[in-house]
């Protein structure tokens, strides 16, 4: 077990159940020293109802931060996402060295979003 793990008291569930279950709209998942709040979502981006897979909060254990356990995670994710036919959303960044990743791996700051806590988006086709 994890150190996020022991610190909640929910369900565990890994993100392959939580694309599985696709009566649940959002779950806390958790996976080898991460845990992540997801949620399936519709998003109004350019100009468009957009179906997505949001990334709404990521924890990841502080022992293996800055070793890509994110980076892997984020790869199936997205990977996932172009299989449902999904963009993929993360809302409210508070982490500027978060920020500066997800810019270099193409996302673009949603419109509606602001500079201090920015929400960013990709469209996988």
């Amino acid at each position: 077990m994890t150190d996020i793990e022991e610190n909640n008291n929910e369900p565990k569930m890994n993100f392959d159940a939580f694309i599985k279950a696709t009566h649940l709209r959002n779950a806390w998942i958790y996976e080898q020293d991460i845990a992540i709040y997801v949620r399936r979502s519709m998003r109004f981006i350019n100009d468009t109802t957009v179906l997505c897979l949001d990334l709404a909060s990521v924890e990841v254990a502080e022992h293996v931060q800055g070793r890509g356990v994110f980076t892997a995670f984020l790869y199936r994710f997205e990977q996932e996402a172009k299989k449902m036919n999904r963009a993929v959303f993360v809302e409210s960044i508070l982490n500027k060295r978060l920020e500066n990743f997800l810019l270099k791996k193409g996302y673009i700051q949603h419109p509606h979003s602001t500079d201090i806590c920015p929400c960013l988006y990709k469209l996988l086709s």
